[in-house]
């Protein structure tokens, strides 16, 4: 996402800080908005005809917990977690073709960007609407997916205001970050299978 935020404030004539702020600020709450409806969607599903009793079944909590270890591995780099070739280059083109200087069609931009799930956030969106289908509440997927838009927003405002100068370097702590999230994946799979194992 940021080769987007960067074009979009790149393409701007003599852009000023505030004019840069406020693209990218539009930008992000699209995308934030995006996900923000992802969750409100998944958490309205999760109440419908009682799906949340449903979710409590072993085969299910077993399912669950097989997925969360396998977003895990992802995390871990065993493999990377993208949507197929064919969807992300019609994603990719529709999005190119949105006008992007002005700040509606940069917050249609940021939506669409939302919808091309980067590998590096894909298993812990995942693992949030999992986890958000078993709470069946459609407030706190909205709000979760929100918060972690917005979350995901600060680093590509910073991009769009400084030009990457606030942003610290690529490096070995971002493989870190994956692991850690690694593990809290694989936690919330153990926290599934307490319900069927014994505590020890």
């Amino acid at each position: 996402m940021i080769p987007i935020i960067s074009s979009i404030i790149a393409g701007q004539k003599n852009p000023t800080l505030l004019r840069s702020f406020s693209l990218s600020l539009f930008y992000v709450l699209g995308m934030a908005l995006t996900y923000a409806t992802a969750g409100v969607i998944t958490g309205l599903l999760g109440a419908s005809a009682n799906i949340q009793a449903y979710l409590q079944a072993p085969v299910v909590l077993i399912t669950f917990s097989i997925v969360f270890i396998l977003l895990a591995l992802s995390m871990f780099g065993f493999y990377e977690l993208q949507l197929p070739e064919k969807l992300r280059s019609r994603l990719n083109n529709t999005s190119q073709n949105i006008k992007g200087g002005q700040s509606v069609g940069v917050f249609f931009i940021g939506a669409l960007s939302a919808l091309i799930v980067s590998p590096c956030v894909s298993a812990p969106l995942a693992g949030a609407l999992l986890y958000i289908s078993t709470t069946a509440d459609a407030v706190l997927g909205g709000l979760s997916l929100f918060a972690l838009g917005l979350g995901m927003g600060v680093p590509l405002i910073a991009v769009g205001v400084g030009g990457g100068k606030f942003l610290p370097k690529a490096g070995h702590w971002m493989d870190v970050v994956k692991a850690i999230f690694g593990i809290m994946l694989v936690g919330v799979a153990i926290w599934l299978l307490e319900r069927l194992l014994p505590a020890p």
